[in-house]
């Protein structure tokens, strides 16, 4: 098959397209940095018609500059913008598949509360922010275009996302819980998230949202305790939620805020984790 891959040179890009090589599928990967970085009309429309399946992990991180209304704008156009483009063209040639990342952040803050894919959209600019990311292959879907949307929780793998920033503050010994410890963290190996992209790809009857997020969810206070013993040090430290807020603003939310997500429809429907503990998997990604 062959498959358009945007966000190719990201941290899950990254990992994605050499999973999909060696499966044997044809690759046209567009990406910001490096020789990927064309994203140009005409750029697009090639990938487009050139491919059997798309796949849209681009968007620009959450997690970073204070938000004004000009930096919502940003991360609103990185995600809508691009999805939407891609699935205008899409609903002209009509692939098999498109796969259009969302994230969890669906949800909007939760707390305790379990949340399969049945829950309702939450509250907020995150919130409203990943119900329009969806609502972007709505093009493609109504041309009869299997259109398909994992909701990613934090990925963890050790060349970038929290891991990359985490794991070497908490090797000095420096490490603790974000505020109050006591909000939920809902993770995914970076690993199991290729194999759920390739799965999703594949199951000609996966449609629609699925939670991308490992089966045992966690308090922020219980990922870093867990961390620290894994790395052999402390994590008593924590980051205060003020310190967040001065230094992010309403950005902060992301990491004060949580949700506790569980994975129903990819387990119901036979995909299984290898990595569905936090332990197991901060030792797969930590060892390497």
């Amino acid at each position: 098959m062959k498959v358009l891959l945007c966000g190719a040179s990201g941290f899950l890009g990254s990992r994605l397209a050499p999973a999909l090589r060696a499966r044997g599928y044809e690759l046209r990967s567009v990406g910001r940095r490096g020789a990927d970085h064309d994203w140009s009309p005409a750029s697009l429309e090639q990938g487009v018609a050139w491919s059997e399946a798309i796949v849209q992990l681009a968007a620009q991180n959450l997690v970073g500059r204070l938000w004004y209304d000009v930096r919502k704008q940003q991360l609103w156009s990185s995600r809508f913008e691009t999805t939407r483009a891609l699935a205008l063209l899409a609903a002209r040639t009509r692939p098999r598949v498109f796969v259009g990342a969302s994230a969890i952040g669906f949800y909007g803050p939760r707390g305790a509360e379990a949340l399969d894919e049945r829950a309702a959209q939450g509250r907020g600019f995150v919130a409203q922010l990943c119900a329009d990311w969806e609502e972007a292959l709505a093009p493609a879907a109504a041309a009869g275009v299997r259109c398909v949307s994992p909701r990613i929780g934090v990925v963890l793998g050790r060349e970038g996302g929290v891991l990359a920033r985490l794991a070497p503050v908490f090797r000095l010994g420096l490490g603790g819980p974000v505020g109050s410890g006591e909000q939920w963290f809902s993770w995914i190996h970076a690993g199991d998230l290729v194999e759920l992209l390739v799965w999703l790809l594949e199951s000609e009857s996966a449609r629609g949202v699925y939670n991308a997020t490992a089966p045992g969810p966690v308090t922020m206070g219980e990922f870093a305790r867990t961390l620290g013993s894994v790395l052999h040090r402390p994590a008593w430290i924590p980051v205060p939620g003020f310190a967040l807020r001065l230094r992010f603003g309403e950005g902060a939310d992301v990491m004060l805020t949580g949700q506790r997500i569980l994975p129903a429809r990819a387990e119901a429907e036979g995909f299984r984790f290898a990595h569905p503990e936090l332990r197991g998997a901060l030792q797969s990604e930590l060892s390497r």
